[in-house]
Order: C-alpha cells, then sequence, then structure tokens
C-alpha cells in the first residue's frame, strides 16, 4: 500500500449533506485494518464533528476549524493547536463588523455570536451545534477567550471575492484568508490551514509526506491537496481546486473518497 494516511475534508467531500455513505464507511473501515491512518479535515468545530466519528469509524484523529487545532477523535482532546493571534483575530472581526455581516469566532467547543440572527440559526441547524450568544461584538468578546482557533464573516455571495482581496490586504501577513463556501470567509493562523495540520500528522506518525493523501472540494483544502503526495478533488468541486489536483474522483453524490481508498488498497494508485 504506497498511502498510509489520508486526510478527507467532510461536507461535499465525504459527506453529500444527508447521509454518510455505506460504501465510504466500508473502504474506510477496510483502509484502517490494512494499517492506514484516515484523518477527517473539516473546517467544522469539533463538536460537530464528533457524532459522525463512530458511524465512520474514522476513530484516529481529526484536523478541525480548518487546520487550527488538531483532536485524538476519540476522546476530543486536543493534540496541536494553531491559535489565531488576538490582534489579528480582534481586526478580523471588526471588519466583518463594520461591514454589517455576521461574525463567528470559533474555540475548541463552541461558536460565539454577538446576537442571534438568521444566518448563525441556519449554520448552527446545518452543523447541529447551538452558538453561544454574547451580547457584545464579537471583536469585544474575542478579548476574553483563552484562545481564538477562527473568525469567519458571513457575506454575500457577489461581495465574498472583492471582501477576500480587501481582507487579506489588511491582515494577510499576519493570517490565512480564504473562502470555505459561497458564503463563508474565513481568517485563521499563518501556522494553521489543513496542509500545515496534515504535515505534523505525517511527522508525528513517522510518514514521509509522499505517502499522504488529500481530498478536497473548496478553496480551504487547496493547501492540504498541494502538500499532500496525492492530492484529490472530487468531481464536484470548485474548477480552482480541480485546477491544482493530481487526480479527480467521482463526485461525493458518487461515492468518490470510497473509489479513492479502493484504489489504494488495490494498489492501483
Amino acid at each position: 500500500m504506497k498511502y498510509r494516511l489520508i486526510a478527507s475534508d467532510f461536507d461535499n467531500t465525504l459527506y453529500d449533506e444527508v447521509a454518510l455513505s455505506p460504501r465510504a464507511i466500508k473502504a474506510i473501515s477496510d483502509f484502517r485494518a490494512a494499517g492506514g491512518r484516515f484523518c477527517i479535515a473539516s473546517g467544522r468545530i469539533f463538536t460537530a464533528i464528533r457524532p459522525f466519528i463512530s458511524p465512520l469509524g474514522a476513530d484516529d484523529e481529526v484536523i478541525a476549524c480548518q487546520g487550527s487545532a488538531i483532536y485524538y477523535a476519540s476522546t476530543g482532546e486536543v493534540m496541536h493547536k494553531f491559535a489565531l493571534e488576538k490582534d489579528v483575530a480582534v481586526r478580523a472581526a471588526r471588519f466583518f463588523e463594520e461591514k454589517g455581516d455576521v461574525c463567528h469566532a470559533y474555540d475548541d467547543l463552541h461558536f460565539h455570536v454577538e446576537k442571534a440572527n438568521p444566518l448563525s440559526a441556519m449554520y448552527a441547524e446545518y452543523c447541529k451545534v447551538e452558538p453561544a450568544i454574547e451580547g457584545k461584538p464579537i471583536s469585544r468578546y474575542i478579548l476574553e477567550m483563552p484562545a481564538v482557533n477562527k473568525v469567519i464573516g458571513i457575506v454575500s455571495e457577489d461581495t465574498i471575492d472583492a471582501k477576500v482581496e480587501e481582507l487579506r490586504a489588511l491582515i494577510g501577513e499576519n493570517a490565512e484568508v480564504t473562502k470555505s463556501a459561497p458564503m463563508f470567509l474565513e481568517v485563521t493562523s499563518l501556522q494553521a490551514g489543513k496542509g500545515n495540520a496534515l504535515e505534523y500528522l505525517a511527522k508525528h506518525f513517522g510518514i514521509p509526506i509522499s505517502e499522504t493523501v488529500a481530498v478536497g472540494d473548496h478553496l480551504n483544502d487547496l493547501s492540504m491537496v498541494l502538500k499532500a503526495g496525492l492530492g484529490c478533488a472530487v468531481e464536484n468541486a470548485i474548477p480552482e481546486l480541480k485546477a491544482h489536483a493530481d487526480l479527480i474522483l467521482p463526485s461525493v453524490y458518487e461515492d468518490g473518497v470510497a473509489v479513492l481508498i479502493e484504489r489504494i488498497l488495490a494498489d492501483e494508485i
């Protein structure tokens, strides 16, 4: 087996927003039984991923919050953290607040919002995690947080690209600014990112980066797709990610991750 560590994005890569695929569950189990490690790499906080760990049998490690933290899947204990500097987090939050955009700040267990709003409620329903409503601007609340994993703004699709560039000009020397979905603009530490988290895990387990695989669907997956020995995109991925992938897999609706694992186990790749 050429590849020993697989990092897979979750939403729209492994999970089709409706159900987990039995074929994917079996493939992950077979890969782990053969000595491989399978890691979910998600923008979600750990508490929003944990309910899926047992059904998937993905009981190794979890990269969460865009690579801001790595957790032991079975216990939820933090393995390593790449926290966002407080002053950078405050500047990012103020940027969103001044634009009138909904802003979230994330720690290990919660996402924090100033007040209840429809966009945060929609996100909470999707992730099955309730927001912590703080009753004050997030740019102020951040100063009370022990650590900040990431800050996001929920912005309109027609302004997000311009806001990415504007925010990069403001804090880009001190943070990673990227999109994870059409309306999600995310800010993490420069030391975070799914690619750096994958590299950390590979070194931790003594696995050469050439023996790692990453698969995703959006720009927040680009760093790990570029970092891995084999970078993959599912067919439903955005064109910008597919352009950098070594291999294009079937879509999430056609069990692309399962196909990848089956081919690895069959020594076809």
